[in-house]
C-alpha cells in the first residue's frame, strides 16, 4: 500500500534556509578562530608577562647560586652570560660549570638579551628594553627591571 502526503519521498539536498544556516555557522567559527589566533606568535602581552615573570624567578635564583658559589655577583661587563659560560675572572674557579643550560632564559620576550645592572646601592637589577628593543620608551616599549613587578609596563601588569 502506498502512502500519500508529506512522507512520499524524501527530497535530496539542502533547502536554501538550511544552506544559509550552515554558512552562518561556518562563518562564525572562522571569525572566532581568527580572533583567537590573530595575535598568536606575535608576543602578545599575556605571553610576554608569563615569560618575564618566569625568567625573573629563574635568573634571581641563579644569581644567588652564583653568589653562593663565588662569593660575589657577576659584574655588569660579564652580565648574565656569566651564568652560562665561565667569565674571564681569576676569582671564578677553574672548575666552573654553567648554572643555566637554557639560553632562552637570558632573552626577553622580544628576543633581546636582558641586561645586568647595579643601582647606586649596589643592588642588582635585570633590565629589558621592552618591545621596541631600544632604550627609553613608554607603554610596552618601556625599559623596566624584571625583578620589580611594580616597574612593569601597564600592559604586562
Amino acid at each position: 500500500m502506498k502512502k500519500f502526503g508529506r512522507n512520499r519521498k524524501l527530497k535530496e539536498g539542502l533547502t536554501l534556509i538550511e544552506l544559509t544556516v550552515v554558512i552562518l555557522i561556518i562563518g562564525s567559527l572562522m571569525g572566532i578562530l581568527y580572533a583567537g589566533f590573530k595575535n598568536f606568535g606575535s608576543g602578545n602581552d599575556s605571553q610576554a608577562k608569563l615569560k618575564v615573570q618566569n625568567d625573573s624567578r629563574i635568573l634571581e635564583i641563579k644569581l644567588r647560586e652564583y653568589f653562593d658559589k663565588f662569593s660575589k655577583y657577576p659584574t655588569e661587563e660579564q652580565g648574565l652570560r656569566a651564568l652560562i659560560e665561565r667569565p674571564d675572572d681569576e676569582e671564578v674557579a677553574a672548575d666552573y660549570e654553567p648554572l643555566i643550560r637554557d639560553k632562552s632564559v637570558l632573552k626577553d620576550p622580544w628576543g633581546t638579551p636582558y641586561q645586568l645592572k647595579y643601582d647606586e646601592n649596589n643592588t642588582y637589577q635585570i633590565l629589558t628594553l621592552g618591545a621596541d628593543k631600544k632604550e627609553g620608551g613608554e607603554g610596552r616599549n618601556k625599559d623596566f627591571n624584571i625583578l620589580d613587578s611594580e616597574d612593569y609596563p601597564t600592559a604586562l601588569k
